[in-house]
C-alpha cells in the first residue's frame, strides 16, 4: 500500500469509528491500529535510512520547481 493510500485509509477508519455500531468498533480499531503500526514502521525505516546513509527520500507530495 502506498503512503498516500495508507494515510487515506487511516483517515477513513478514524471517521468510521464515530458512526459504527458497537459490535463493529473493535474490528475497526484493530484495522486502524494495524494501519498506524505500518505507517510508523515506514517512518522509522525512512528516518533510519536518512540518518545512517544521508539519503533523504523524495517527498511524493511536493511539486518540483524549475528554477
Amino acid at each position: 500500500m502506498h503512503t498516500r493510500r495508507l494515510d487515506d485509509r487511516i483517515r477513513y477508519l478514524s471517521t468510521q469509528i464515530n458512526g459504527a455500531p458497537e459490535g463493529e468498533v473493535d474490528s475497526i480499531l484493530q484495522e486502524l491500529l494495524a494501519a498506524i503500526h505500518e505507517k510508523l514502521e515506514r517512518l522509522r525505516t525512512r528516518a533510519a535510512r536518512q540518518f545512517l546513509h544521508g539519503q533523504a527520500s523524495e517527498e511524493r507530495r511536493t511539486v518540483p520547481t524549475n528554477g
